[in-house]
């Protein structure tokens, strides 16, 4: 996902070259690919997930360790939902703009 938001440009550009190149890649693949990606709605889900993203693959990493340490774990887990809540909710436990604005876009 990190990957994908950091190329996300340079992959557009991809898929519009191979679009007018008509190789052999599959138009109507090519063509959902390149609509999706020139969707904004997507690019601010890639921004918006791919921190999350990387946050759960980083605890899930301590859980596959051998020698896990339970407190640690615990800790890490507490750690983890307060900061999670902290990236929908602001201090008034209010839901941030940028959730509602996702919301409201999405229906």
């Amino acid at each position: 996902m990190f990957n994908s938001l950091m190329n996300w440009e340079g992959l557009k550009a991809y898929f519009t070259s191979a679009q007018l190149a008509q190789s052999q890649f599959d138009t109507k693949c090519r063509a959902r690919i390149l609509k999706e990606m020139s969707d904004n709605k997507n690019y601010l889900f890639f921004e918006f997930a791919t921190p999350v993203v990387q946050e759960f693959e980083r605890l899930n990493s301590l859980f596959r360790q051998t020698k896990a340490v339970t407190n640690e774990l615990y800790q890490q887990i507490f750690l983890h939902q307060k900061s999670f809540q902290n990236t929908q909710y602001d201090a008034k436990r209010q839901k941030k703009t940028f959730i509602k604005l996702i919301l409201v876009s999405n229906s």
